[in-house]
């Protein structure tokens, strides 16, 4: 049988709405990615610098030591460093942006912004949300987008949760205010939709440079837990493999003040060599993968 686009939609429509765990699997051994791609590569980037704790603990402002670990992000320009070295492999990255950063470091924005990435909402303050009702929740999101747009011109359509767990208004919020993407959850290994429409580009914590490398005194989890860089190159190296294997979407999940140390970006640079020595693989914003996946389901 021989269809045409809008009636193959139609029918990917029905199946994900009728059978919608079958239809993820069908998804995953169908090839669904542009221009035969077998695998997308999404390199994401949370720019939460010294909000990261400061955001659910105002005192970090008063903590010279832990809050000039955030603040290292400015001081060592490390975005053009990062900016720099996605430029020298031609690949395009989001950045999930806290607010305060758009306000306070506008140039930083602008520069990500002209250098073709796509940018993200990641937090007024990088707080949590969970419990602050839905108007206040609103608001604080629709004030970090307008932060974002008014330091870059750069109108941002996706979401990264930051600083704690959703709330039961968060994807709701999302598709009244015109966002289309959401990578706060972990429920894939692809991309999928909500009841709602909303796309989610999975992320996932074995791609977060956080959990192997983050050394801050006094903060429990995230005290003297760093790792060798092989033990990154291990495990991001591996699951690339992976997902290439099995034709997925692998997102990574890096922080500037982490992954842009000198030692760090060599893993980095590493890291992307290994990647494009296969084919077919797209490297592709959060935001186009949205898009994309937008328009074949």
């Amino acid at each position: 049988m021989c269809l045409n686009p809008d009636e193959r939609k139609t029918l990917v429509t029905s199946v994900r709405d009728l059978f919608p765990r079958f239809f993820e699997v069908l998804m995953m051994a169908e090839n669904v990615w542009p221009d035969g791609a077998r695998c997308s590569v999404c390199l994401t980037f949370d720019l939460d610098a010294e909000w990261v704790f400061m955001g659910n603990d105002p005192g970090v402002a008063e903590m010279p030591r832990k809050f000039s670990q955030g603040e290292y992000v400015w001081r060592a320009n490390l975005i053009p460093r990062i900016l720099d070295l996605l430029d020298a492999h031609g690949v395009k990255a989001t950045f999930f942006i806290v607010g305060m950063n758009a306000v306070n470091h506008p140039d930083v924005i602008q520069e990500i912004a002209s250098r073709g990435h796509d940018l993200a909402t990641h937090g007024w303050k990088h707080e949590n949300i969970e419990g602050v009702g839905k108007e206040e929740e609103t608001y604080r999101l629709l004030q970090t987008r307008d932060a974002i747009s008014d330091a870059s011109g750069y109108h941002p359509v996706g979401n990264r949760t930051a600083g704690g767990e959703l709330s039961p208004y968060t994807h709701a919020i999302l598709v009244d205010n015109g966002w289309i993407y959401d990578s706060s959850l972990r429920g894939s290994d692809m991309p999928y939709r909500l009841d709602n429409g909303l796309v989610i580009v999975p992320s996932y914590y074995e791609m977060d440079d956080f959990h192997l490398f983050a050394d801050y005194p006094g903060v429990a989890p995230y005290h003297a837990r760093m790792l060798s860089p092989e033990v990154g190159w291990e495990i991001w190296s591996n699951a690339f493999d992976g997902y290439y294997r099995y034709g997925l979407c692998y997102t990574t999940m890096f922080h500037p003040q982490i992954i842009g140390k000198p030692g760090n970006m060599m893993l980095l640079d590493r890291l992307l060599n290994h990647i494009k020595k296969y084919p077919d693989v797209w490297f592709a914003t959060a935001r186009e993968i949205a898009e994309h996946w937008k328009s074949v389901t």
